[in-house]
């Protein structure tokens, strides 16, 4: 069989007449939904890193705490609008870089600024000044040592500035911590109360915190007073005379602090300073003027005159706001020391007034008296023709 020969029988294999060939149709462009989304998306998306990084400052934290929504509703426009401009494709990568990207504030505050906050007020042993401890968190690369704007408010209004310098260099078992002393003389505007109260603001780099003060250690001035005078008597022997029982004395307490309801005694105020006066007098003459009292830091000082008023001090506010202005003689009964009668420049038979006052000086008080008025009646009672003894009594009335 010749070459020819199989050469055409393989020519002669019977095809198509029409060989089809195949070949992929091009995919048709996806359609964006919005028209140039990629770049408006872009744009969005960089507005609302910006308003982020703005956000992320603590003044503007702290006075609109909502504005967060602003960057984030950007930022989820912002995606949507890349992700379209895309064709719908890398959501992942787009949605891991937008999240990194709104981060990047507080991330970088985290490494290279601290936060600081109060979280202590002791007030000195003398009641004059108020120390702050403050904590640094954060700050891994840096620190917030150097001056910190500090400013105090009572009540709403601003009362004291200053610019102080804070140094983070003291350590304990619950971290990094420094010291600001607050001098209370100068920033002190009346007593803390509920609606009243201290607030401390302390300012470092971009760290800000407030703090509320202490009441206690805020309440320092004095708006009532009370007193009484309490007759100590004697029986028999301890008389002069021909009598059964006598006033041998008085005794003589005051209530310095603030106005409670009525028939209560003032609260206490264990850090105010003050000056007390008390004076016994019948018809405008003058019985005891006792030594003026001096109270600082709840230390109340006077001039015993070697025993005659007592031991010359006191302790006041611990407990209560009650002041005994002791005499010479103890006396149980009445469960203090009184002012013998015989020590009376006038002890006649009448009507006495005891009379307390209390007065401040700035900045605790304008120097206003405090007065508190109680009237007593010294009487003799009984005997009669028959010359039998008789009684005397010390007695509260309503006035003289």
């Amino acid at each position: 069989m010749s070459d020819g020969g199989l050469l055409k029988k393989a020519m002669d294999v019977q095809q198509p007449a029409d060989e089809i060939v195949a070949v992929a149709a091009p995919e048709a462009e996806k359609k964006t939904l919005v028209p140039n989304s990629l770049y408006i998306g872009i744009g969005l998306a960089v507005v609302s890193i910006v308003s982020m990084w703005l956000y992320s400052l603590p003044s503007i934290q702290s006075e609109y705490a909502l504005a967060i929504i602003v960057p984030i509703l950007l930022a989820g426009a912002g995606w949507f609008l890349i992700w379209d401009g895309v064709n719908r494709k890398f959501t992942e990568v787009i949605s891991v870089t937008i999240l990194l990207l709104l981060a990047s504030p507080f991330i970088s505050s985290s490494l290279f600024s601290s936060s600081l906050t109060i979280t202590d007020s002791d007030l000195s042993s003398d009641a004059e000044t108020i120390t702050l401890t403050i904590r640094e968190s954060g700050g891994f690369f840096g620190g917030s040592s150097g001056d910190a704007d500090v400013s105090i408010t009572y009540g709403g209004e601003k009362v004291w500035e200053s610019v102080m310098p804070l140094s983070i260099n003291l350590n304990d078992a619950n971290g990094k911590y420094g010291r600001l002393v607050l001098p209370i003389d100068e920033f002190y505007s009346g007593n803390a109360a509920t609606d009243s109260r201290y607030i401390v603001t302390v300012d470092s780099g971009s760290s800000s915190d407030s703090f509320i003060l202490n009441s206690g250690h805020l309440a320092r001035t004095v708006d009532t007073t009370q007193n009484l005078a309490v007759g100590a008597m004697g029986q028999g022997n301890d008389c002069s005379g021909n009598k059964d029982s006598c006033v041998i004395g008085v005794g003589l307490k005051a209530w310095v602090g603030l106005q409670t309801n009525v028939g209560n005694p003032p609260a206490p105020l264990p850090h105010a300073n003050f000056e007390l006066t008390a004076t016994l007098s019948k018809d405008g003459v003058t019985a005891i003027s006792y030594p003026t009292v001096t109270v600082i830091n709840g230390d109340a000082t006077w001039d015993s005159m070697n025993g005659e008023y007592g031991s010359g001090s006191a302790v006041v506010g611990d407990f209560g706001s009650e002041i005994v202005l002791d005499g010479s003689v103890e006396d149980i009964a009445i469960n203090m020391q009184f002012i013998p009668r015989e020590d009376w420049e006038e002890s006649d038979f009448g009507c006495y007034e005891f009379t307390v006052s209390a007065t401040q000086g700035p900045p605790w008080g304008d120097r206003t008296a405090h007065v508190s008025t109680t009237y007593y009646e010294l009487a003799e009672f009984g005997g009669g023709d028959d010359g039998s003894d008789t009684d005397e009594s010390w007695t509260q009335v309503s006035s003289c």
